[in-house]
């Protein structure tokens, strides 16, 4: 089955990140692009997923485009800080995936 990569852009989330990495816990990878986090955020990041990437704010789509690029699978959810993925929506895209495959 393909795998699925989750992106998500920070700066300063340190209240809302944890949530939103657990959320993703069922993904094959999480990929965290911080803009400079001066909160702790990046540290909190590091707890659920290495693949942490320090990189200056160009816009916000340049930064979803970049953690996009990034990302090891072909498969990509971005998720904001503040967001989180319901166990029901991460079963359909597991299954949605499935059956393309």
């Amino acid at each position: 089955m393909p795998k699925v990569s989750v992106t998500i852009i920070t700066k300063n989330e340190a209240t809302d990140i944890a949530a939103a990495l657990e959320s993703a816990g069922w993904a094959d990878e999480i990929v965290v692009v911080d803009s400079g986090s001066s909160d702790g955020t990046p540290e909190i990041a590091r707890r659920y997923t290495s693949r942490v990437v320090q990189r200056e704010w160009p816009g916000y789509i340049a930064q979803k485009n970049y953690a996009a690029s990034i990302a090891s699978h072909d498969w990509i959810l971005s998720v904001d800080a503040d967001e989180r993925v319901t166990p029901e929506l991460a079963r359909e895209i597991r299954d949605t995936i499935a059956s393309r495959a």
